[in-house]
């Protein structure tokens, strides 16, 4: 019974190979093309895969920009917090410990102070405390601290409008809408009156990871800056176009310059300090927080457990420096070249190019995708993802390649299955071998898919085969034969009688033949026979096959093809 499922199945295969005459690859690249457009413009089914193509990338590149050796975090980590708490409690600290770690730091005249930390409340048990802070801010020009955007459902229930907040400008050429903007602000007005605040929030990607840093957003005609580029304004710095920028990771945690804040504190309360009276000198100083504790971390491509502070860091020595990771605006660059790796695969497979040739030309285009994509983030500042043209590719190679391989298992299997079991007779059979005079003008695989084209959409049964990859001697022997044979359904039992005429179906092999070699203009012999194919006893049908297939072999010396020049 499983044998006859078997030959069932390879009963309905043959007839699908037959009808479909080799267009089945035409169909396979209209629907990949389908869902690759599909993709890209809605499902986005590919997405997730060249995400993850970048974090593999990001993460493992051979070549990339070292952190900034100006850009210096200091560290509130968990030993600064075990260390601050003997004097000043748990966290958060009273704001006067801010306040003179800011007036030390302004006296090594740093580049810039940037705070990590929102001081959205005032302490109200110790006002003294936050007065002093506020006074040490309001005496200094090159500090710059947080906002948070909170999203924006909440703006309905916001009083605040953008003109009330110094810093938010309105964007050139728009009209200025005085609509609420929700944000939490900090509490002090020697920050607010300065104006050098910026949103410092991130956005995870649909999966979780933070690959992007928001630039501005706009807010009916005003634009809200983010804390790096409100810091690189003031610093001159040029400042990207695009609203959301993919950061350029310098490596993993600890990449940039750290000092412990409750060391350089301490040392800051000496009379004879023992760090260099320079250390922060022309330096970016970023205050800010990697203790777990404190619940600053996030997921990178770099990390699982990324501090937020390091993200900052790394969005404002990309904007320093220039280098932020810019992709194509445009998907449908992608699409094109998807569509333009499945059609050329497609063509190659329907114009008969040797399957050999395809697999390594295919499999040199793969590589050749995966090493442009690698080398575009591991030399330049500019990612071409080109995960889309390779997946699409590989899925239609893969599924045409597959059926390939089963049309040639089908037509191979076809004559010798068990059409009716239990039965004992024969099948009509003819048999035809076919053999150009050269196949210099046209490959053997060329004029194989021709066959089968011009054959299939003529008569159901047909099975063509190429004597080709044989030993020397057998190859010399059988040089440019084609063996075409035709096998009739039904098993006949009474005794064979040469009732039927082959010739109706020699003549639709004839003329195929013929309108291939006069196309090429090479010469064409065709030799043919027919007769019984003993069924019932596997031995009986071999050597009756081999009969078949000599004897036509043995008349292809006296039936020349007639070509037409």
């Amino acid at each position: 019974m499983k044998n006859f499922s078997i030959e069932k199945l390879i009963q309905i295969g043959y007839r699908f190979v037959t009808k479909s005459q080799g267009h089945f690859y035409l169909y396979l690249a209209i629907f990949c093309s389908v869902l690759v457009v599909l993709d890209a413009g809605s499902f986005e089914l590919i997405r997730g895969m060249k995400l993850k193509t970048f974090d593999a990338i990001m993460k493992n590149r051979v070549l990339f920009h070292k952190a900034d050796p100006d850009i210096v975090i200091v560290d509130i980590d968990e030993a600064s917090l075990e260390a601050m708490s003997q004097e000043y409690g748990r966290w958060p600290w009273p704001r006067q410990v801010f306040a003179e770690f800011l007036e030390t730091l302004q006296e090594q005249q740093p580049s810039a102070v940037v705070f990590d930390i929102l001081f959205s409340d005032p302490d109200v048990f110790n006002k003294e405390s936050d007065s002093y802070f506020n006074d040490v801010v309001s005496d200094t020009e090159n500090t710059f601290f947080p906002m948070m955007r909170l999203s924006s459902t909440n703006d309905e229930l916001s009083k605040v409008t953008p003109s009330m907040i110094p810093g938010i400008e309105p964007v050139h050429g728009e009209p200025q809408d005085e609509k609420g903007i929700a944000l939490v602000l900090p509490a002090f007005t020697g920050i607010l009156e300065s104006g050098r605040m910026g949103t410092n929030n991130v956005y995870p990607d649909r999966d979780g990871i933070v690959r992007q840093y928001p630039i501005y957003r706009d807010h009916y005609g005003w634009r809200v800056p983010s804390l790096p580029a409100k810091l690189g304004e003031a610093l001159g710095w040029k400042l990207p176009d695009d609203s959301d920028v993919y950061l350029n990771w310098r490596g993993k945690f600890g990449a940039f310059r750290s000092v412990r804040f409750s060391e350089v504190f301490e040392d800051f309360l000496r009379r004879d300090e023992q760090r260099a009276p320079d250390e922060f000198k022309d330096k970016i100083v970023i205050i800010g927080s990697t203790a777990s504790a404190l619940f600053d971390t996030k997921p990178t491509p770099m990390e699982k457990i990324h501090p937020g502070v390091e993200i900052l860091a790394t969005a404002i020595g990309n904007i320093k420096n220039g280098d932020w990771i810019t992709q194509p605006k445009n998907p449908w660059l992608f699409t094109a070249l998807a569509l333009g790796l499945i059609w050329v695969t497609a063509l190659a497979f329907l114009t008969g190019v040797k399957r050999k040739a395809i697999d390594m030309v295919f499999a040199g285009s793969q590589v050749g995708l995966m090493a442009f994509t690698f080398a575009s983030l591991n030399l330049t500042t500019y990612y071409l993802d080109l995960t889309a043209p390779i997946t699409a590719g590989l899925i239609y190679f893969s599924l045409a390649r597959v059926y390939a391989y089963a049309e040639a298992t089908i037509m191979e299997k076809y004559v010798w299955i068990n059409v009716e079991e239990g039965v004992d007779g024969w099948q009509y059979t003819v048999v035809v071998v076919v053999q150009p005079e050269s196949l210099e003008e046209i490959s053997e695989a060329r004029f194989l898919t021709l066959l089968k084209r011009g054959l299939y959409g003529k008569k159901i049964g047909f099975t063509i085969e190429a004597f080709s990859r044989k030993p020397a001697g057998i190859e010399k022997a059988f040089q440019n034969m084609f063996l075409i044979y035709w096998v009739e359904n039904h098993v006949e039992t009474k005794p064979w009688e040469v009732e039927k005429s082959g010739e109706q179906t020699v003549s639709l092999v004839r003329e195929v033949a013929r309108s291939i070699c006069e196309t090429d203009r090479i010469g064409c012999k065709l030799g043919w026979c027919q007769g019984p194919l003993t069924y019932g006893d596997e031995k009986s049908r071999l050597e009756a096959w081999q009969q078949l297939v000599v004897k036509a072999m043995v008349n292809l010396k006296g039936q020349p093809l007639v070509i037409r020049s």
